[in-house]
């Protein structure tokens, strides 16, 4: 898992610095008007564009809790944004201008004063990469509930029906704080649960920001009848760069405040119905489908949370009747969702698979910048009907 961690992040770091390359080579000679000047355009990006990693280290590292990790773990997130939305501007000007070079096009109102003409157009990128934040940084923080209702051809107890609320992907931490928390759970509760369950990536990556604010406090006012659940997700294994058994610490954090966790774990409620957590695919051993539901009896409902929506087939051919999932964010940012999109038989929303039903969630909350041009923030409130017991 180390390796391959560390494939990850060479490949994502080469990635963001020729990105942030190219942005700083077409800003520096946008600025020529400016002369000497430009050294400041300079200063300001590079703390812009390096914050987040030095920040990210810095946690993994276990250094947090310093007074500027916030501010600057916000800015570098929101730079993520900036570079992916302004290569594609850039992107898209360079390759106009060199249609324009090959069809002899070269507008005189544009080469008159070639500096100043470079100097407008850097100012109207920057108008549009605002607009674009903006909307973005909207969206994330509208949180949406999706209603979703399945009918199971199973008896569970003397249940009619049963309503599920189910979130994921919060990302506790410098960006999703204990406010953001709270708006989550308010929205909950207004869904009435019967039961509510947690898929995974809760914490964001360190949670020294989550014991700092004591955000935890906020997931004892669910209510539900039958509790909450939660599995762990890639982020919690994230963390254990920072602190030894940081997966450990964050399940038995939010076990403190009410929310039960299940390990590669199965739990019969009210003689009714299962819910099963798997372990997150980051961990490489874990419990098969087939061995985890070993002795449970297949005649009642089983609901299954596993964090990231690989092999969907396997969750079918063993009986699971409702699979959740997370992770895919729906690429949170055009056009990432595209990629997605690819790497996912079902990136976001419903998926009926024979008998068993699958909803994969964009997530309650985002990673890295706080801003969602694709898809939407939301909360999933499942109702699922059963067949009524005979008298």
């Amino acid at each position: 898992m180390k390796n391959s961690f560390l494939m990850f992040f060479l490949i994502v770091l080469c990635i963001y610095t020729v990105g942030n390359l190219y942005l700083f080579v077409r800003g520096w000679q946008s600025l020529e008007i400016l002369g000497q000047r430009r050294v400041w355009f300079a200063v300001i990006f590079w703390i812009a564009a390096l914050s987040f990693i030095v920040v990210s280290i810095l946690g993994m590292k276990g250094v947090s809790g310093l007074f500027f990790d916030s501010v600057f773990f916000m800015m570098g997130s929101c730079w993520i944004a900036v570079m992916l939305y302004g290569f594609l501007i850039l992107l898209a000007i360079d390759i106009s201008r060199i249609i324009g070079w090959a069809g002899n096009i070269r507008p005189d109102f544009i080469y008159l004063n070639y500096p100043l003409t470079k100097s407008i157009m850097f100012g109207a990128i920057c108008f549009v990469l605002t607009i674009i934040l903006s909307v973005g940084y909207n969206n994330a923080n509208r949180l949406r509930v999706t209603p979703v209702k399945i009918a199971l051809d199973k008896k569970a107890g003397t249940l009619s029906g049963l309503r599920v609320v189910m979130a994921s992907d919060i990302h506790l931490g410098h960006i999703n704080g204990r406010k953001s928390l709270a708006r989550i759970v308010d929205v909950m509760n207004e869904q009435c649960p019967d039961i509510v369950l947690l898929a995974g990536d809760i914490f964001d990556s360190s949670p020294e920001p989550v014991i700092r604010e004591d955000m935890g406090v906020e997931l004892e006012r669910l209510q539900t009848k039958y509790g909450a659940y939660v599995v762990s997700g890639n982020h919690e294994y994230i963390g254990e760069r920072g602190r030894h058994h940081a997966k450990n610490f964050a399940l038995n954090y939010l076990s403190s405040h009410g929310i039960r966790p299940l390990p590669d774990s199965v739990v019969l409620i009210d003689n009714s119905f299962y819910v099963a957590g798997r372990n997150d695919r980051s961990v490489g051993a874990r419990k098969t489908i087939p061995e985890l539901l070993h002795s449970i009896d297949r005649k009642l409902p089983v609901i299954m949370l596993d964090h990231q929506p690989y092999r969907l087939d396997e969750a079918e051919h063993a009986g699971v009747d409702l699979h959740l999932s997370g992770h895919t964010h729906h690429g949170q940012m055009w056009p990432l969702n595209y990629i997605t999109g690819k790497l996912f038989e079902q990136d976001w929303g419903f998926l009926q698979k024979g008998k068993s039903y699958f909803y994969v969630s964009c997530g309650a909350g985002t990673w890295g910048p706080p801003i969602r041009t694709a898809g939407y923030s939301e909360v999933v409130v499942i109702d699922m009907i059963f067949n009524l017991p005979e008298n």
